[in-house]
């Protein structure tokens, strides 16, 4: 008797043990599971990012463009919150709806009272008349030369609307268009130093009568304005400029930075990446990126994403930025 209830007293024991044992397995393959399930997720996210954020986690995201991720040609429905923390800035209108004669002595006035503002604003319009017809027999002729050449009413009525916008402006006021822009670029007006950066060399050799210089003289003269326009184009990018961002990205692949073009060029398309808000200009530098990204060895990756950091850290602190076409 005493026996039989000893055996079934160790019989309860080993059936609450195993009940136990038996818990505690399927609590751990369940957390197992979620476990792997949680990793799984992580995993799969960060294939499918396709920049470095260069935000916190840097660090642990060294490549500049996972090129195995990027489909360029798909839109990318990204916002940067870089974007998110700056203050956006607004480029002045700088076309009037009246004729610039209308404006011209209250501009001219105010430029030389150190309005770069007015500056900028100067320099754009007396750009846009440079070419126009400084007279009635000059636009005759002109267009004389457009129906010639050309049987579009568009063409001749922009040559009739240019000529009503410039009249009165004398073409040695329309040749000071780079001075008033230099100088408020000089003192840091980046909707200037953007402008500057638009300026092909040839424009700027003819438009300041560089033309006839001996050869060894033009060069410098030509090299020289290359090096100021970069100079402007990054005081430009380091207050937030995507447009500066992507003519420094152009002037680097077209070979004019010196040594160490496509680095630079990875650096600034990255940092377009990271500011832009536009998906169309997303999706066209991750493709450019992803194109770069293969001709650069792991060393020129580094220093590009280094370069890229740098940079951030310059334009968040100055907290601005200005955006593509809003002007």
């Amino acid at each position: 008797m005493f026996q039989r209830r000893k055996n079934f007293t160790t019989s309860v024991l080993l059936l609450i043990l195993l009940n136990i044992g038996l818990a505690l397995f399927i609590f751990n393959f369940i957390d197992d599971t979620e476990t792997e399930s949680v990793t799984t997720n992580v995993f799969n996210t960060e294939n499918n990012q396709v920049i470095d954020t260069l935000g916190k986690n840097a660090k642990s995201t060294k490549p500049i463009v996972d090129v195995k991720s990027i489909n360029a040609p798909h839109s990318l429905h990204t916002t940067s919150r870089k974007s998110a923390e700056m203050v956006v800035m607004q480029r002045p209108e700088w076309k009037f709806s009246n004729n610039l004669l209308s404006k011209f002595e209250e501009l001219t006035n105010a430029a030389e009272n150190g309005d770069n503002k007015a500056r900028y604003i100067l320099a754009r319009n007396l750009n846009y008349c440079f070419n126009s017809p400084i007279d009635k027999t000059a636009l005759d002729i002109k267009l004389t030369q457009a129906l010639d050449y050309s049987d579009s009413a568009l063409t001749i009525s922009r040559i009739s609307e240019k000529y009503e916008y410039c009249i009165g402006i004398e073409q040695n006021q329309r040749d000071e268009f780079y001075n008033y822009s230099k100088v408020a670029a000089n003192n840091g007006y980046v909707a200037a130093q953007e402008y500057i950066g638009t300026i092909t060399p040839e424009f700027f050799m003819t438009s300041q009568g560089y033309q006839s210089l001996e050869r060894e003289d033009f060069i410098t003269t030509r090299d020289n304005f290359l090096a100021q326009q970069i100079k402007f184009l990054q005081q430009a990018a380091q207050n937030g400029s995507i447009k500066a961002l992507t003519r420094l990205s152009h002037i680097g692949n077209t070979q004019k930075f010196g040594k160490n073009n496509n680095v630079k060029s990875a650096a600034f398309n990255q940092l377009i990446l990271e500011l832009t808000p536009n998906n169309e200009i997303y999706n066209r530098y991750a493709w450019l990126q992803e194109k770069l990204y293969l001709q650069l060895t792991p060393e020129e990756i580094e220093h590009a994403f280094v370069m890229s950091e740098k940079w951030l850290a310059v334009i968040k602190a100055n907290g601005t930025l200005y955006l593509e076409g809003d002007e």
